[in-house]
């Protein structure tokens, strides 16, 4: 890896903003398809033509991913910020050598 503390750094980054991409669509993608499946099932077993429960669980879980897309974020963001801190605090003590 190169000696150059901003490029250590722009790599971290972006490997963060990597990560949270993947992960928020991926858990965006589970949590609507769960919410369809249930709301599905649900109009299914009720006997519902009108699919109400699909609806409403539809609508549902858009707040729900939301919710979880800034969670997410606001947790691998954390992390990453204690990594570039390590960076910084290895960067520090090479110099400090």
């Amino acid at each position: 890896m190169s000696h150059d503390p901003n490029l250590r750094h722009a790599a971290a980054l972006a490997n963060t903003v990597g990560q949270i991409g993947c992960v928020t669509g991926i858990v965006a993608l589970v949590i609507i398809g769960v919410a369809f499946a249930a709301g599905w099932y649900l109009d299914d077993f009720l006997g519902n033509e009108r699919r109400i429960f699909t609806v409403i669980f539809m609508l549902a879980s858009f707040p729900l991913t939301l919710f979880a897309m800034v969670r997410i974020s606001l947790l691998i963001l954390a992390r990453a910020n204690r990594t570039v801190e390590q960076l910084n605090k290895e960067d520090k003590d090479k110099t400090a050598s």
